[in-house]
């Protein structure tokens, strides 16, 4: 009996989800950064990002996380930053959802290789899962497709704290790849 009570929780609590995940589609707007977005857009990518460096501390050890990582936060910040203040000639697009940013997206573009490339991009993790991504993606491939670009490449680690990333590009419709691995050893 209680487990049939359980699994009728489950059940509504997953009903729940994707009527929030529905309205999310429905209610984002994908829009050009603005001036008073920064902070709020560095937030999502530091909390984005706090899961891939959990991993790579478990993976690397704290010594050697400590020497590469130990300021990451600051960095992600000021990277995101940068992107922000156009440095590059990075443009900047935000997910808004009821007036509140959730998402962000970074981009470059090469007239001359015609190849685009995505950078730092995040959904807020209380909103992931909702299409966000996705509305994203779509959003600045056709802003690209605009600027004459043929191709986009993003690119993300191949470890398990990035595979809701991969997911999300694969969703999106990137199909190419070129593995990379990054190796350390103790002197």
């Amino acid at each position: 009996m209680a487990a049939k009570k359980q699994q009728k929780q489950v059940e509504s609590l997953k009903h729940k989800d994707k009527r929030r995940r529905e309205r999310v589609r429905q209610d984002v707007a994908i829009r050009d950064l603005r001036a008073g977005d920064v902070e709020a857009i560095v937030a999502i990518a530091v909390a984005a990002w706090e899961p891939i460096y959990a991993h790579r501390r478990k993976v690397m050890g704290d010594a050697l996380f400590e020497r590469l990582y130990s300021d990451w936060r600051e960095r992600k910040a000021a990277e995101v930053r940068s992107a922000c203040a156009r440095a590059a000639g990075a443009d900047v697009c935000v997910a808004e959802d009821a007036g509140r940013v959730v998402g962000f997206i970074t981009f470059t573009s090469d007239d001359v290789t015609q190849v685009a490339e995505i950078g730092n991009n995040a959904v807020h993790p209380a909103f992931q899962g909702g299409g966000i991504g996705t509305a994203m993606y779509r959003h600045v491939f056709a802003k690209l497709k605009e600027r004459g670009m043929r191709y986009v490449q993003v690119t993300t680690g191949g470890d398990p704290a990035h595979a809701p990333a991969r997911r999300a590009y694969e969703k999106a419709g990137f199909t190419i790849q070129l593995p990379s691995v990054t190796y350390y050893r103790e002197l």
